[in-house]
């Protein structure tokens, strides 16, 4: 590598979905303030967004770890280390966390004097041993990670209480979008949409750490009352299941399922309601914040994350945990609209654009990490 990187940001892959999306963006507002990054990706596949990386010009590292066996956490400590060597970077940033330990180790190792851990999860720890172990996976990363940057107050809040960890090791620096963009390619879409039946969305990964099951049994709640349509952007091991369920409770037609996509400000211009049905575990989702800006009507379960974001249900309608009924209800009372609806709207799109933007993200990233930036209003030196 020919030049000195400002900073290495890794991540498990390149998959389209939330964390390379928000590194993407890191690399694109760094760039613009004149600050040079690199990604290390963990493993090869999925690497839906190498083209993207590397239109921007980000370099790509890969250190091709074995996908199961105790000896990939040897292997990603060295790995990294050599990869720190040849990058010299001023900065590490570990996506993923708890094995952020084995990062940082290599990173120390090869002598970055900073290394910090984007932290996007609320500490599962009613998952029993496997809590346990990560629990300890994310003490032993203590010593060698510098700063903790959480997603949401809510997962601070748990790091804390969880893991017993410094507070004055951790900050919140909220996940963000490209506000204006998502805004204006959903009005394109909406001026363009046909009418149809009531159009429900959630955008996320159909994996365990969300609540799908319950969005398609409140969708066929709706369904006996109206013509509905439920879209769900996203793909995961979980698509057989939530296929066979809308089946079973007789909307196998009325849900579509259209895997990973890149036109997602388009399907919520497209959407009449926005759900995000989610477990207590979620930390800050994007796809929440892209839905505010692109002012679609809201619905989420009634978490710690959602509850911050939406402002206690001022941005957006809050509904229990696990409860169908109370989903379609809210989803019922979108459909019959009103000018509450209308008066959220304009407060949630506001309040996108002024805590939720890339350039936002980016600043306080950049600060955390130690990064001279200019252009982002970052001071340099390491942050207090």
């Amino acid at each position: 590598m020919n030049r000195r990187l400002d900073a290495l940001i890794v991540l498990s892959t390149l998959c389209a979905e939330g964390t390379p999306v928000m590194a993407l963006d890191l690399c694109r507002e760094w760039r613009a303030a004149g600050l040079e990054a690199g990604v290390i990706t963990l493993f090869d596949e999925p690497d839906d967004m190498q083209q993207e990386f590397r239109a921007l010009g980000v370099p790509i590292i890969q250190l091709h770890l074995p996908q199961a066996g105790r000896r990939r956490y040897l292997a990603m400590a060295s790995r990294m280390a050599s990869a720190c060597r040849a990058a010299r970077p001023r900065a590490v940033l570990s996506m993923p966390f708890g094995w952020h330990a084995f990062v940082a180790v290599g990173a120390k190792s090869a002598g970055v004097p900073r290394v910090a851990v984007h932290v996007g999860s609320f500490p599962p720890h009613w998952q029993g041993k496997s809590f346990w172990k990560f629990k300890a996976e994310v003490l032993l990363g203590r010593p060698f990670t510098d700063r903790l940057i959480c997603c949401s107050e809510y997962v601070r809040e748990g790091v804390v209480r969880y893991f017993r960890l410094p507070e004055r090791s951790m900050t919140v620096v909220y996940n963000g979008a490209d506000i204006s963009a998502v805004a204006a390619r959903a009005a394109r879409s909406r001026a363009s949409a046909v009418p149809g039946p009531f159009r429900v969305g959630m955008v996320a990964r159909l994996e365990r750490s969300k609540d799908h099951d319950s969005l398609v049994e409140a969708v066929a709640l709706v369904a006996s009352q109206r013509p509905v349509e439920l879209v769900l952007v996203g793909d995961g091991s979980r698509r057989a299941h939530l296929e066979a369920l809308a089946r079973a409770r007789g909307v196998g037609e009325q849900v579509r399922f259209l895997g990973t996509r890149r036109d997602v400000p388009e399907i919520l211009g497209s959407l009449d309601a926005f759900a995000f049905s989610v477990k207590p575990d979620e930390g800050l989702g994007i796809a929440l914040i892209e839905a505010m800006a692109a002012r679609v009507p809201v619905v989420a379960t009634d978490v710690g994350a959602c509850r911050e974001i939406l402002e206690g249900g001022a941005l957006g309608r809050l509904v229990p945990y696990r409860d169908p009924a109370a989903m379609a209800q809210a989803l019922e009372e979108l459909a019959a609209g009103g000018p509450a609806i209308y008066t959220r709207l304009d407060l949630a799109a506001r309040a996108a654009e002024a805590r939720f933007s890339t350039h936002a993200m980016a600043a306080g990233y950049a600060r955390e990490l130690g990064l001279a930036a200019g252009e982002l209003g970052v001071a340099s030196g390491a942050p207090s």
